[in-house]
């Protein structure tokens, strides 16, 4: 298993997985099985689990120094329609929806055309 650190909203958390992909997925399960937990001082916020039932939450993935975009998990809705697309290749687009997890550094890792 590797370390990674997957963001979304304005948080990161560290998620041991074999890929970039399984941390997002692992993540969200952990942000699933919140809404069953009650804890005062819990790691996931309540507002997490509303983002997610609500398809208002992407992802990205980085390396524990936080030096390299490994991938992502852009969401949206379009037309009333829940759009979801994993990206091997961080765009612009998604960096773009997690403007304070983003070191200048490491928005410049992406595609300026993918905007």
């Amino acid at each position: 298993m590797k370390k990674y650190l997957v963001g979304t909203g304005i948080v990161l958390f560290r998620i041991e997985a074999e890929t970039p992909r399984q941390a997002i997925d692992t993540l969200k399960a952990r942000i699933d099985a919140r809404r069953h937990e009650i804890f005062q001082n819990a790691e996931i916020g309540m507002s997490l689990v509303e983002a997610l039932d609500e398809h208002r939450l992407s992802f990205v993935v980085m390396d524990e120094g936080r030096t390299s975009l490994l991938g992502g998990e852009l969401n949206w809705i379009e037309d009333g329609v829940r759009k979801s697309r994993y990206e091997e290749v961080v765009t612009r687009r998604l960096v773009n929806t997690l403007p304070a997890l983003m070191s200048e550094h490491l928005y410049y890792q992406t595609d300026h055309a993918t905007a």
